[in-house]
Order: structure tokens, then sequence, then C-alpha cells
């Protein structure tokens, strides 16, 4: 899909930037990527579920079991979170993403929970759904937006809402569940549910007992949805989080033990020592040593 780029420019640009809403990074909503050469991109662990819109050039995508699929100008796919996420895009090439969580309207919720009968009698194979009208411009103008400065949380918010009524109202139900099959029915409430709770409890069993989910249930559920064991995403999650405290600017390692539940000092340091091969202290002196060389 080819973009055109107007003449117009953004008025008032220094109030747009000045605004409380203006967004420094994007965790919610758009990113217009122009790639100036050959480049890899990705996530061995996607946070967000991402829709992606290619514009220029051949993409190719890896993604969980699809390995190498080739994607040009005008495909649309959807990457679930929790992925194992890898890109490679040559010179010149356009991307624009969606990370989104969960659709902000309940009447896309509800669309895309309808929808999950027609999945249960579709073999997924990775394929794209086309952009087209009333995409196109629809894409058009967001990614002029983007390009000139207007980078509020209000115009990610409101082009969101827009992208799944226009989806609704033009697309067909079929292609509607081929694009968001990963994250259809159940896998959407299930999804949300550990994402919103599992830093609200220390271990697993008190997880499956807020979900009040059978135990071989959940589990079952746990490994389709994220691609591996609950035990193993919940311990890949805390030593992520311990790592996040302990490289903060004037960490204290007293509070990290208390405000992540850890029994004793010694405990702790037996913990990051077992999971990081390494004290403590020694993981905040190598980050020190690391923001120095860098």
């Amino acid at each position: 899909m080819k973009t055109k780029h107007m003449e117009s420019e953004l008025l008032y640009i220094e109030e747009h930037l000045s605004c409380q809403n203006y967004m420094t990074a994007i965790e919610t909503g758009f990113k217009f990527i122009e790639f100036t050469e050959d480049a890899e991109f990705g996530e061995d662990h996607t946070n967000k579920n991402y829709l992606l819109f290619f514009l220029k050039g051949n993409i190719t995508i890896s993604y969980n079991q699809f390995r190498d699929k080739s994607f040009q100008a005008g495909d649309m796919v959807l990457i679930p979170r929790s992925s194992l996420f890898k890109g490679v895009a040559p010179k010149d090439s356009k991307l624009l993403l969606m990370f989104f969580d969960i659709p902000e309207n309940n009447c896309d919720k509800l669309l895309l929970q309808s929808l999950s009968n027609i999945c249960e009698n579709m073999e997924y194979l990775f394929e794209p759904i086309r952009i087209r009208y009333p995409l196109t411009p629809f894409l058009e103008v967001l990614i002029h937006c983007i390009r000139n400065g207007m980078n509020c949380l209000h115009l990610h918010t409101l082009m969101q809402q827009e992208l799944f009524f226009l989806l609704r109202g033009f697309y067909e139900k079929k292609d509607i569940a081929t694009l968001f099959y990963p994250i259809i029915g159940k896998s959407i409430d299930f999804k949300d549910f550990i994402m919103n709770n599992y830093t609200k409890v220390n271990n697993i069993e008190k997880l499956i007992s807020l979900s009040n989910l059978g135990r071989s249930y959940f589990f079952a559920r746990f490994n389709e949805v994220f691609g591996m064991t609950a035990k193993q995403w919940m311990l890949k999650q805390r030593n992520q989080l311990i790592l996040k405290k302990l490289t903060e600017p004037g960490v204290c390692i007293k509070d990290v033990i208390e405000e992540l539940g850890f029994e004793s000092q010694g405990y702790f340091g037996r913990y990051c020592k077992q999971h990081f091969g390494c004290t403590p202290k020694q993981l905040i002196k190598r980050y020190q040593a690391n923001n120095e060389t860098n």
C-alpha cells in the first residue's frame, strides 16, 4: 500500500508536544517504522498483541511455530501476546504496528468472541488479510498524523477504536476471524486475566485459586495460550522484575526484598546466585559498569 505524503504540517507543534497526553514511548497504540537499511526486529516474549500493516517492501516474519513467512505491501497479520517474534526487513521497507491488549470497545470484544465458532472449523496458517478500502485512506491519515508529530494518547485511542469500527463494518466475518484467530474467544479472557493478576500473587496456586478453574485445565490452557508452562512463565516474569528493580537508580536491596516478598536477605542472595549466577550487589555493579561503558 502506498501512502501519500501531504504538504500540510501539524499546526501549533509546541503546544502539542507540551501536552500531558503526548506519548514519548508507545506502549498501547500505533508505531510507524521506515527502515533506512536492512534490519532485524522482534521480541522473545511479546507483552502486547501486535497488528502489523505492511506498507512497502517484502518483510519476512517468524512467530512461534511459523517460520520465515514473507509478507508484502498491502498485507496485515496479527502477532499475539507472549509470542516468540522475529522480523527481517530490507532497506526502504515501511511498516505500521498497532500495540494493544484487548479491544477498548465492548462491541469489538463481543464480536471477536462471537467468531469463535468460525475459528473452530478453521485451519490457522498465519496467512495475511489484505488492506483495502476504507482501511487504505484511514491508514494514510494516521501515518500522516504520526509523521507530523501528532503523537498523543487521544489520537492513538481514537484511531484504535476507528480501526475496529472499520473492520467490523467493511470486512467479512471470516476475514476478521482469520486475522484475529490467535486471540479470539476464551484466549482473550484468559490472557487478560493472567496479565492483570499475576503481579498480585506470590505463587501459581494462588493464581489458580483466583481463576476459579481446575488445576489441570488451568495448566493446559496456560500452555496453549502462552506457549510454555505456568511455572516457566511466572519464573521469567519474576526474574525480569528483579532485574528491573535492581537496576533502578539509587536502588536499596532491602526495599527490593520487602517489595517482592522474599523471606530474608540470605534467601534473596541464594535466589540471585541460582538464577543470575551472582549476588544482588554484583548484579547492581554489573549494570553500573555496563552503563559507564555505554
